[in-house]
């Protein structure tokens, strides 16, 4: 099989190949949504509908996806040619080089870069078209600087596009930005400028490096993306998003293209395959329990609380709705329903209230529901019972007071933040915070990774993180498959995740 590079450095053309060859590749490269059968409209019974396909028409591939055609090739024993392979990675890439730039750069610095993180820096160095899963408290944004400011120096790049999926990241990845130059007993040299909703006078211009959400940069023109040298995609899950596609078809002059997350979608899924397509492959992996074991990160343990709380009656008309044929069920509607019944109950808010209140030293409470005010709820509760310092963050909240609270957190005791998911779950850094309580359900992987991740940073004193997990179990019935409801189900999955990343679990049933 032979295959080349295109003109544009945008595909793979498949030059030459067997009809075996071909077919493989082409059902190989196209991906189904996952669930989809679970989740396609039932008028509809058309798998199509669900699927992408990588191999288009004109037999091209996103050049992304070199590497998943080599490993096709070795899986299938396939003979591969790809002409124009020079230009996916730096041969010429000379790694002592580096090395040697970094021990000179941070001679003065307190805070000296690992050996994980060197590695890693130097792998996008040679692959320039990339992504790293890098567990959250593996020090991404330090990573990111050293990129930022050897290409600097050595000449290799002018401009820097740094993404991030919300507001808060912006201010906090500038501040650290120039904190590492101030500890590494240097003057910045370079310019930096902000972009996100509501910003004033714009200087991107002006500036080496801009850090901006990728929903303010999606709004800006070709001729913006175009002065870009390098392009940085912290938390890279989220690039299977239009904004990020853009970003990146934008940025055609990038010499670097670098995506960074603590959670990769699973290998050889739809997710998986678009993320790459945009980027390239993923080319170092460094995880959570590798940082626990090297003492880089917090240990966490974590407690489920199983909570029936419901009536005998309640609980038997739910089954009777889970326990029909398929075509009869609307799971999406069944799952609401009991989101629904649980954000309405009392003695379920009231409980899980009193349990984050008896939490010692500093507490962040995570909640999904925004619209019906679930966390503003229990933070109203907080406020009014206890002599705690709570703070409330959702969307809505100003980027200056996101900033103040979580100082607050960092440099007092006795603080409680309830914060939305969405704000919270990903890239905020607090070291002192030693629980986190999950006070409704979320079953995706991503979020419950990046959850985990909030209270992993080291602290001194701080030995051990808690995760406290509330379950919602309305279990009935004696249909072995449907006696479980949807919100367990949940929670089944979250424990799932939490054994997978070796995280210590207990879990307790409560009735009230």
């Amino acid at each position: 099989m032979k295959l080349k590079v295109d003109d544009s450095k945008r595909f793979l053309v498949i030059v030459d190949s067997t009809e075996l060859e071909y077919q493989q590749l082409e059902h190989s490269f196209t991906k189904r949504v996952m669930n989809w059968a679970a989740i396609r409209n039932k008028n509809s019974h058309q798998p199509k509908s669900f699927e992408t396909r990588f191999v288009d028409h004109y037999g091209r591939i996103p050049i992304g996806l070199w590497s998943e055609v080599q490993k096709l090739a070795k899986q299938y024993l396939f003979t591969l040619e790809i002409d124009g392979i020079e230009y996916l990675y730096n041969k010429n890439y000379d790694e002592s080089e580096f090395i040697e730039w970094v021990n000179t750069y941070f001679e003065e610095s307190e805070k000296q870069p690992r050996d994980y993180q060197i590695e890693g820096v130097s792998r996008i160095l040679k692959y320039r078209y990339c992504i790293e899963e890098i567990s959250t408290s593996g020090g991404k944004t330090l990573m990111a600087f050293m990129l930022f400011r050897y290409l600097m120096e050595k000449g290799e790049i002018k401009k820097m596009l740094y993404v991030v999926p919300n507001i808060s990241l912006v201010t906090q990845t500038e501040e650290e930005f120039y904190e590492y130059e101030e500890n590494c007993g240097k003057k910045p040299t370079w310019k930096s400028q902000c972009v996100f909703g509501g910003t004033k006078n714009d200087e991107s211009d002006k500036a080496n490096i801009v850090f901006g959400t990728f929903q303010s940069l999606s709004k800006k023109g070709l001729d913006y993306f175009t002065k870009f040298d390098a392009v940085f995609i912290d938390e890279t899950h989220h690039a299977k998003t239009s904004s990020i596609k853009n970003i990146l078809l934008k940025s055609y002059n990038s010499k670097y293209s670098v995506g960074m997350t603590g959670t990769l979608p699973p290998e050889g899924s739809l997710d998986s395959f678009t993320v790459q397509s945009y980027i390239g492959p993923c080319v170092y992996i460094v995880k959570s329990a590798d940082l626990i074991a090297a003492n880089f990160a917090t240990p966490v343990k974590v407690i489920g609380i199983e909570m029936d709380y419901l009536d005998e009656e309640v609980k038997r008309r739910l089954y009777n709705l889970r326990n029909v044929a398929a075509d009869e069920k609307d799971g999406v509607k069944l799952l609401n329903l009991e989101k629904d019944i649980m954000r309405e109950n009392r003695k379920r808010l009231v409980y899980v209230c009193q349990t984050i209140s008896k939490a010692t030293k500093n507490s962040l409470v995570l909640f999904s529901d925004i619209k019906n005010e679930y966390g503003r709820n229990i933070f109203n509760w907080l406020k009014e019972n206890t002599d705690k310092t709570i703070y409330y963050i959702d969307g809505e909240t100003k980027a200056d007071n996101r900033e103040y609270y979580k100082k607050q957190m960092e440099n007092e005791e006795g603080v409680i933040i309830v914060a939305s998911m969405g704000v919270f779950s990903e890239g905020i850094s607090i070291n002192n915070c030693h629980n986190i309580f999950i006070v409704e359900s979320s079953k995706s992987e991503y979020r419950v990774r990046q959850m985990l991740g909030r209270g992993m940073r080291l602290m001194e004193g701080k030995e051990i993180m808690t995760v406290i997990d509330f379950c919602d179990n309305f279990e009935y019935g004696t249909n072995k498959f449907q006696r479980i409801n949807y919100l367990k189900r949940h929670y089944l999955e979250r424990q799932r995740i939490y054994k997978d990343k070796g995280f210590p679990f207990k879990s307790f049933y409560i009735k009230f």
